[in-house]
């Protein structure tokens, strides 16, 4: 027994020390998937975030992106299961809410006195602004996970099989739609259509943004921000799943695994293109475009030229939100419930917060005040001093 119980501690020596030198060999991963999120280091807390309010939709599940939405001095907030919330800008103060038992994969885009969202199980509708009163429904070809668009006569949403669809605004009738062939592989994910200039802009899987009329879906243009030209199935991928801006005339769009590229409205030609990989929402601020990336790392772009700025490397991996401008400020939120708040010139720390006990979500401004929405469904105002 004495001689067994020797071998079977050799043996078992011996395959952990196998295993030790196989990991070397990294078969089932290599060295970025051991990393992990950057530690906070100490800053000077030049500027500072005040909490106004807050109040909570008590979010359990998380479906798409659950984007606050602001019209006529109001917040509007939905959560997964169909809790829709509006309450006073300047308070806080709840004005109604409401139950509409629907499963929500979009959040929702307020108006022209019209809430509107997408569901999970293929549906898009339209409550009234005032008192969340159902006005209608339509089915939509798929599901969306991302806000639709209002137009004042269309609702445009596009959903997860490459369809954008325009929808009567008064009585929900589809009136047209622009299908795309999606690659074999996808990011799950859509793109948020947004309205610029009359025209609806919204990317696509394959790497292009297109360039849409509201009123007919008639095609501008379709313009390519990345190229497919992976070895492989998983290098294609090349989704254009966060928003797109316009600088100056010049559309800015970043992909997955490609480029951000800046595109001259005016003939659809490229101005200026670097490398990147991200599905955020890009966003502005003076002459800079700011993204983050995959690795969340956070890049600042020159907006003429594409010139690099400034790079900050320090948050990364920490699952930072959309980068959104405030004043002279670039604020981003993280996994842990932090807001950072990053000089727009610099890139260098301004001041950061701990905000929530849970996830960061999604951030938008409005002149000084930022609203900062979390993974368990509240909603906070913060003014930047």
């Amino acid at each position: 027994m004495k001689c067994l119980n020797k071998i079977l501690i050799i043996l078992t020596v011996f395959v952990l020390s196998s295993c030790s030198s196989l990991s070397s060999l990294k078969f089932w991963g290599d060295d970025e998937e051991e990393e992990g999120p950057e530690e906070l280091y100490s800053i000077e807390n030049n500027r500072s975030l005040e909490k106004n309010w807050s109040f909570s939709n008590d979010n359990e599940i998380l479906y798409g992106r659950l984007i606050p939405a602001i019209y006529e001095g109001k917040v509007f907030y939905i959560n997964s299961t169909g809790y829709i919330s509006s309450v006073d800008l300047d308070s806080g103060k709840l004005l109604w809410s409401k139950e509409t038992q629907d499963i929500v994969s979009s959040g929702i885009d307020v108006n022209f006195k019209t809430i509107s969202y997408g569901t999970l199980d293929g549906s898009i509708v339209a409550l009234d602004y005032k008192d969340g009163r159902e006005l209608w429904r339509s089915a939509t070809s798929s599901e969306s996970l991302s806000p639709p668009a209002n137009s004042g006569s269309h609702l445009v949403i596009q959903t997860v099989d490459g369809r954008v669809a325009g929808y009567n605004l008064k009585n929900g009738n589809q009136e047209w739609f622009h299908q795309t062939v999606l690659p074999s592989l996808t990011l799950r994910g859509t793109s948020r259509p947004f309205i610029d200039q009359g025209f609806i802009f919204t990317g696509f899987a394959g790497g292009k943004i297109a360039m849409i009329y509201p009123d007919s879906g008639a095609i501008r243009l379709e313009l390519p921000v990345t190229l497919n030209e992976g070895k492989s199935e998983l290098e294609r991928i090349v989704d254009v799943d966060g928003r797109s801006i316009i600088v100056n005339n010049l559309l800015v769009a970043a992909s997955y695994q490609g480029n951000i590229s800046a595109i001259n409205l005016r003939d659809g030609r490229p101005t200026w293109q670097e490398e990147i990989s991200t599905v955020k929402d890009l966003t502005s601020n003076g002459n800079r475009i700011v993204a983050v990336d995959e690795k969340s790392l956070i890049k600042a772009f020159g907006a003429a030229t594409g010139a690099r700025i400034w790079d900050q490397e320090d948050l990364k991996l920490r699952k930072l939100t959309s980068p959104v401008s405030i004043r002279n400020l670039i604020a981003v939120g993280d996994f842990e419930g932090y807001i950072h708040l990053l000089n727009a010139q610099s890139g260098n720390f301004e001041g950061r917060k701990k905000v929530s006990r849970n996830a960061i979500t999604e951030i938008i401004s409005t002149g000084n005040f930022l609203l900062v929405a979390d993974s368990a469904g509240r909603v906070q105002k913060f003014s930047v001093e």
